[in-house]
Order: structure tokens, then sequence, then C-alpha cells
């Protein structure tokens, strides 16, 4: 989920484990990839930064790799391990985005349609701009329907808001002005609570229950959970605001309150690096959708600049549910995510065939910062 600062916001063949000489950190790979070394350090550069834990997942041509450093919960003083999940933010939206493009290959859905062909006006007549747009506008984030963060995070803090499914988190944008006229804006969480519904409508099912069935179960990721049930080993998150990086304060309960509920597609989701690489490397590469859906999730849409953070400048274009970099390594597809005490990003490298992910349990200034570089891309790869 977009990360708003005003709001004060495992790979199945991994079966071969060392021990590294930290008790705090692990790594774990079927063969050893000749960047292993490199791996490695970034994941020590994060935890310079002060994070409390990160997992780090790489798949190569040469072999896949998965390392880990900190911990997973600071309080009991359990190590993180690849095995331990995380959220993974707007990252969700890939699964969303591909849900969608599935359910419009079995003739359930058209991208070009408006939305109010599947959602009732019970919905539409109270939503901004929801009468006009597309499928597509939503998925591509240019309905300039009215993010929904700006009105939910004082209920996440003080508790009064929890848990809230796809529609309740919606109704909190009825009759609201939208935040850009049809056709424009950036980024809009609202966007993928009206795909979740739109999924739900055309199928007569949980939105939830159809990404289960339509890609993680046919994928094997057995690490990742589309639900509200908190899955086992799922890590405790941190939070700062503090430029140094002090005072880190628990924020698992906010986060579990601010997407918790039902059908939460636009970042409710838990997983492993190792799960997301996968994810990511089948999406990319053609395995999950026809080549007429492949081209159209990678249709993009210049951002705007001057709505991007000034360290994430190089987030040139939007496609469906995807974000396109352009790095020091050439272009890079895949997405980040960010929660409250949670961030990570992942990305699909076609030049160098590689996959990367990044997950952490923590949000800080210093650690955003680093996650955010185009310099921390480059470690993956040699000089």
């Amino acid at each position: 989920m977009k990360k708003l600062r005003f709001i004060a916001a495992a790979i199945a063949v991994f079966i071969l484990t060392n021990s590294c000489e930290d008790e705090n950190t692990s790594v774990s790979s079927v063969t050893t990839p000749s960047n292993s070394d490199q791996y490695q350090k970034i994941v020590d550069q994060f935890m310079a930064a002060g994070a409390v834990g990160v997992s780090i997942a790489v798949i190569s041509p040469e072999g896949t790799w998965a390392g880990t450093g900190g911990k997973a919960d600071r309080e009991k003083n359990i190590a993180m391990s690849p095995d331990r999940k995380l959220r993974i933010g707007s990252m969700t939206k890939m699964f969303a985005a591909t849900t969608i493009l599935k359910l419009q290959e079995e003739g359930l859905l058209n991208i070009k349609d408006k939305i109010n062909k599947y959602l009732p006006k019970s919905i539409t007549d109270h939503i901004a701009n929801a009468n006009e747009v597309t499928i597509e506008q939503c998925l591509n984030h240019r309905s300039g329907i009215r993010n929904y963060l700006q009105d939910i995070s004082a209920g996440v803090f003080d508790g009064s808001i929890a848990n809230y499914s796809a529609a309740q988190t919606l109704s909190l944008i009825y009759d609201k002005p939208s935040d850009d006229l049809v056709g424009s804006g950036y980024y809009s969480n609202s966007n993928y609570l009206l795909l979740s519904l739109i999924i739900t409508k055309v199928t007569g099912k949980s939105s939830y229950e159809v990404v289960n069935q339509k890609i993680i179960n046919p994928l094997s990721l057995l690490e990742t959970s589309a639900s509200t049930v908190l899955p086992e080993k799922l890590t405790r998150s941190y939070y700062t605001e503090d430029p140094a990086g002090n005072s880190l304060n628990d924020a698992t309960q906010i986060d579990n309150n601010g997407i918790g509920g039902q059908d939460a597609l636009d970042g409710g989701m838990i997983s492993t690096a190792s799960d997301i690489t996968r994810f990511v490397e089948a999406l990319i590469t053609g395995k999950l959708l026809s080549p007429a859906s492949m081209q159209q999730l990678e249709t993009f849409v210049d951002n705007d600049p001057t709505r991007l953070e000034p360290d994430l400048k190089y987030n040139k274009q939007y496609g469906l549910g995807l974000m396109k970099l352009e790095t020091d390594q050439g272009v890079a597809l895949g997405h980040d995510g960010h929660v409250f005490g949670f961030g990570g990003r992942a990305y699909y490298f076609p030049k160098q065939k590689t996959t990367v992910c990044i997950l952490l349990n923590t949000w800080s200034p210093k650690v955003v910062a680093l996650l955010n570089a185009k310099a921390t891309l480059n470690l993956f790869f040699k000089n």
C-alpha cells in the first residue's frame, strides 16, 4: 500500500539451509550463484541502516538464493528466516491485476468496460468518477478516484477502524470529491478495492478465494496468504519517523487494523521473499497470462514526476498493476509495497533474466531511502 508520510503509513526448492556465523543471519540456496556474497552484503546494508529484519530472494540464470538478517520478532528475540512471512503491501496489486486479466480471458469481464457495468449504483453513485471510469483506468490508476488512505488513518490509529472489508473501506470516500479528473491522477488504493468487488461480482466468490484459485494454488505458493486469517510465522512490524532511525515502535496491530479485512487487494496479502520472486518471474515471463493479456499488462502510462518521491523519479511508468523502473541495469518490471511497518519491492530484470525481492519488517526514513535507491538494485548485479 502506498506510503503516506503524514499518517505518523520459501521458494519450494530451497531445501538446503546453512547457518552463517552470525546467528541472526541465514542463507538458503540450491546452487551458489557467483553473486551470493554480494547478495549477503545487501542484507548487511539494511541491517546497518537500522532494519529490525530483512528477507531477500533472487532467481537468476545461475540459480536461486535467499538470505535474511535481524529479527522477525524483536521482543521475543526470534530471528528472521526465509520462511518467515511479511506483509507485501502494494505488491498485492500484481496479484489483483493478474486475476482480473485471467477473468477477462475466461470471458467474465472486459477491462474496457465501465466499472458500473459490474458494480451497483449504491456504490458507484456515491464515489466521484465511479460511473465514468473503466476497469482499465482503475488498473493503471487513471481513474482520478479518491485515495481512501486520507480518510482511514485516524480511525486505524485510534482503533475505531479495524479489519474493514473492501466495501466498508470504500464507504469512507462516499460523497467526497475525487482526487483528479477521469483519465488523470497517479495512484489511488481505492481503485484496487473496486477491482476486488468486481472480482467477487463476476465469480460469486471472495476476491481472496479467486486469487488463491487462479494464482497461489497453481504456482504452489505455499507461503503466500490471501486471507483474513493471519498465518503462522508472520513477523511483527516496526516504525519510526525519526531520521536517525531511533525509537522504533511496534506497528503490528496498526498494520493488522489497516489492511486485515476481507478482499483488501490493494495491499492486504502476506508472503515470503522466495514466493514473491517465483510469482513475479512466472508473471513477467508469460507463464500465467496469454500473449494478449501480457500486452495489456505491459501497456504503460507515464507517471507524473511531480507526484513521485525525489528518490523514485526513475519510476517512470505504470501498467496494469505493474511498475516500470528505468534503472542502471535496464528496465525492471514489478511493484513496490509499503504498509505502516513493512516495506519492500520485487522486480524482474528482462535483460539479466533475474528476479529480486526485498521484504522488510521496518519502516524508517533511513531504511526506506536504502530500499528506494537505484544503487541498491545495482548490488544484485556484477559490476
